[in-house]
């Protein structure tokens, strides 16, 4: 299922993945995406505070937790498209889960 308007709000988790630790925010597969495009975790959370309600994309339901939705950007970013996926956990914690080329 997806939606064309996001599901959470932009500037919270912004405010959540810039504040809280690096690690825990960050899921493996979106650290290993920036790894394969030689960014770090910091460039990471950079990418992620650049992110404005016009970068939106769609929401989408989580493929493996349903019930749990993500929201889509895609975003230049130093000379590269990304498609970065973030979602709220049901702790109230921000998530970067993918990051990637789009």
């Amino acid at each position: 299922m997806v939606r064309g308007e996001p599901t959470y709000d932009l500037q919270e988790l912004q405010r959540l993945i810039g504040q809280g630790p690096i690690s825990s925010s960050v899921t493996k597969v979106a650290r290993e995406g920036a790894a394969q495009l030689h960014l770090r975790y910091d460039e990471i959370v950079e990418a992620v505070l650049e992110l404005t309600p016009g970068h939106f994309f769609k929401s989408m339901e989580s493929e493996k937790v349903p019930g749990f939705w993500q929201d889509v950007y895609h975003l230049q970013f130093r000379g590269k498209w990304l498609y970065i996926k973030l979602q709220l956990g049901p702790d109230g914690r921000a998530f970067v889960v993918q990051f990637k080329l789009k």
